[in-house]
């Protein structure tokens, strides 16, 4: 069985060697993240969109690293990574906690806030990988 990170590698390969455009193998969510990390999408080379798709996967292990440093109670690590996050998932993380929530505000210093948020990272990392497409 291939992880979603196999896969996506494998894309790359195979875009970066000419075989085809690795964007038709995508669902919409995954090529939006794979443009985010292109910038301009217009003219890119097979090399440049391989990259991309490359980019996309190392940027998706960051945000489960986020994932794992919150868990293991390393708050200071788990916040400097959220803060390193694009504007629009920091925001659908915050959306996702204060869904959770109910509402209302959390302490990320105790255990259940923090679990709270372990799972609007990963909730989010679902919806960036496009599995719930």
């Amino acid at each position: 069985m291939s992880t979603f990170a196999q896969t996506m590698f494998e894309i790359a390969a195979k875009t970066r060697e000419g075989e085809f455009d690795g964007l038709g193998e995508l669902n919409e969510t995954q090529k939006k993240e794979v443009y985010r990390q292109m910038g301009n999408p217009k003219g890119v080379s097979p090399e440049g969109l391989a990259h991309a798709m490359e980019s996309y996967v190392t940027a998706l292990r960051h945000q489960a690293e986020i994932a794992k440093a919150f868990y293991f109670g390393h708050l200071q690590k788990g916040i400097e990574g959220l803060v390193e996050l694009p504007d629009d998932i920091k925001m659908q993380i915050d959306q996702l906690i204060w869904e959770a929530s109910g509402g209302k505000p959390i302490d990320p210093t105790m255990t259940e806030s923090q679990d709270l948020i372990v799972a609007a990272i990963m909730h989010s990392l679902e919806m960036r990988m496009g599995i719930l497409d």
